[in-house]
């Protein structure tokens, strides 16, 4: 189940949505990787950070009322609170609606749980 909802108080940006995301379980590292002239390799680790996660669901023949809530969060929230197995956090809302299926991304921006 994922639960997203407006940061302020508004009865209108709240949504629950019975899904999952479909890569919930990815991580990588911030950094590059670069090839030298000896055909070796300059490893640059950054570290790892939330915010570089999007966490995308897809639903299929969604709601009209779906597509409304969604298009609202979008047009009057920058960011949004996003619950959801793993926690809750602050996220930027894209979603696109394909023939019958709508797929929702949530870039992470930060952990508001822990």
């Amino acid at each position: 189940m994922i639960s997203l909802s407006a940061t302020s108080y508004d009865p209108s940006g709240a949504i629950i949505i019975h899904a999952r995301f479909v890569n919930e379980y990815q991580a990588e590292r911030r950094g590059s990787i670069t090839a030298t002239l000896d055909g070796g390799v300059a490893v640059y680790d950054t570290g790892y950070s939330i915010s570089d996660k999007t966490l995308t669901a897809r639903v299929k023949n969604p709601t009209k009322a779906m597509l409304d809530t969604l298009n609202y969060l979008v047009a009057y929230y920058g960011q949004v609170i996003l619950s959801y197995s793993k926690g809750v956090f602050l996220a930027v809302l894209s979603f696109a609606l394909n023939i019958d299926t709508v797929t929702i991304n949530c870039r992470l921006i930060s952990r508001l749980d822990g």
